[in-house]
């Protein structure tokens, strides 16, 4: 099934996240990224100011899941949760997955997008303001 799939890539992702540490340090270029996070589907030749606002973007969001529980929620779960704040962010691109940590509320941020071919095409690099919404850097 398509979203089980899906699934296990952004559970693969995650696992990934939570058990590198210099790899993420030591990401120049994008064969780096590739070889970590094998799933991302990289569609250009990243600068090294956009590889460090990926780095940094990671690293956060390694930094904040570390030692939680977390639950990756499907558009549809995110959305029920997200009712009072106006719902989850969709995406005409891909199907979006959230993180729910501790069960305590979704991190926005941990969010990233999967395609049909089961590759990550976007991830979460933020809050953008004006009005404040999530902004995604597709990959």
């Amino acid at each position: 099934n398509k979203e089980a799939k899906q699934r296990k890539v952004v559970e693969e992702y995650v696992h990934t996240l939570l058990n590198t540490d210099e790899e993420i340090l030591n990401i120049y270029e994008n064969e780096d990224i590739q070889q970590i996070f094998p799933s991302f589907k990289l569609t250009r030749t990243y600068t090294k100011k956009e590889i460090d606002e990926i780095k940094e973007s990671l690293l956060y969001i390694k930094q904040i899941l570390q030692g939680h529980r977390y639950k990756i929620l499907n558009f549809k779960e995110a959305n029920k949760k997200l009712k009072r704040e106006g719902g989850a962010i969709a995406s005409d691109k891909g199907d979006v997955y959230y993180i729910d940590i501790d069960g305590d509320g979704i991190f926005f941020q941990a969010a990233v997008v999967v395609d049909d071919d089961y590759k990550i095409i976007s991830i979460a690099i933020g809050m953008c303001d004006h009005p404040q919404r999530l902004c995604f850097l597709y990959l």
